[in-house]
């Protein structure tokens, strides 16, 4: 990341008082469906096989938590207020600068649906136009985290724009990609590896280095994965093609915050142009799985590249 989103009242009714009450379940019309509850007025929580998704939507809509077994493999608001869970940006940033749209990030979104699945809507940018929904939903096929994401063009005048997901984690892991075609940019890109066709960045606090720690970088294949105290998280989503995506952006994207508090995990969609109240769809599939003991975590290791690429959706 670069330095220098409500309710009816019938629905407002159902939900819990404050975020210490247990979650209240909302019944599902069919099943199996996942299970979604509620906590406060804030909180939305799918649940289904082990796998539970937390979704802010007084916060940017964001994805706050992503357990498995009530393990969780993003980084929260306890560590950075500002930069937490997952977000979603309009790339690429040199069109609004710094710090990211509040009514796109951080400020309250409107509940639209949520019998099956979680549909929100955010307020309206100011500066771009912009408005974001985001769909969460579990399929209990694979169990997988499935988050639809749709930029609205809201202003009266045409726009280029690439969809842009952050996920924060904790730091001392390891992420690894396909590799892609362009050579990598970036204070971070000497540390990374290549190791059969893949990219490779192996956390450690002594040599991140002092400035702004990015990775831009091509990628394959359209998955990108984190490994975190034992835990693989595999994102899936639709490959673009060399230079489709925004200027001075790249496919996949990486940061380390100085602090060594947590690091970032990006990947963007194809940048396109979307004339007034057109929109842009990006689906992104989140998998989580227990690592067996067996497996090591390390650079290259063909056993965790196997299970890693058995995930992509």
């Amino acid at each position: 990341m670069k330095r220098n989103l409500l309710t009816s009242a019938a629905l407002l009714g159902v939900m819990l008082l404050n975020s210490c009450e247990e979650p209240k379940k909302i019944e599902t019309k069919e099943e199996p469906y996942s299970t979604i509850s509620t906590v406060g007025d804030s909180l939305y929580i799918l649940t289904y096989g082990g796998l539970q998704a937390r979704v802010d939507v007084k916060n940017g809509g964001r994805l706050e938590a992503l357990s498995l077994n009530g393990e969780n493999i993003l980084s929260g608001k306890d560590v950075n207020s500002n930069n937490w869970g997952t977000s979603l940006w309009p790339s690429p940033q040199s069109a609004w600068g710094w710090p990211p749209s509040q009514q796109l990030d951080n400020l309250p979104y409107a509940v639209i649906s949520d019998p099956t699945e979680i549909i929100i809507r955010s307020q309206k940018d100011p500066k771009q136009g912009f408005v974001f929904n985001k769909t969460y939903k579990i399929d209990v096929k694979d169990t997988s985290l499935q988050i639809t994401y749709l930029i609205i063009n809201e202003s009266e005048v045409s726009q280029k724009v690439a969809a842009w997901e952050i996920s924060r984690v904790a730091p001392g892991g390891l992420t690894f990609y396909p590799s892609g075609e362009e050579s990598k940019r970036g204070l971070l890109a000497p540390l990374t590896k290549d190791s059969a066709d893949v990219t490779w960045f192996e956390y450690n606090m002594e040599t991140i280095p002092e400035g702004v720690p990015k990775l831009l970088s091509d990628g394959k294949e359209g998955w990108m994965a984190q490994v975190s105290n034992g835990l693989l998280m595999v994102k899936s989503f639709e490959d673009v093609p060399t230079g489709k995506y925004a200027p001075e952006e790249g496919e996949i994207e990486m940061y380390a915050n100085p602090d060594h508090s947590y690091i970032e995990i990006e990947q963007q969609g194809k940048y396109v142009e979307l004339k007034a109240k057109e929109e842009l769809k990006y689906i992104v599939t989140y998998k989580l799985v227990k690592l067996p003991s067996t497996v090591a975590v390390k650079i290259g290791d063909t056993e965790l590249l196997k299970i890693a690429r058995s995930m992509k959706k």
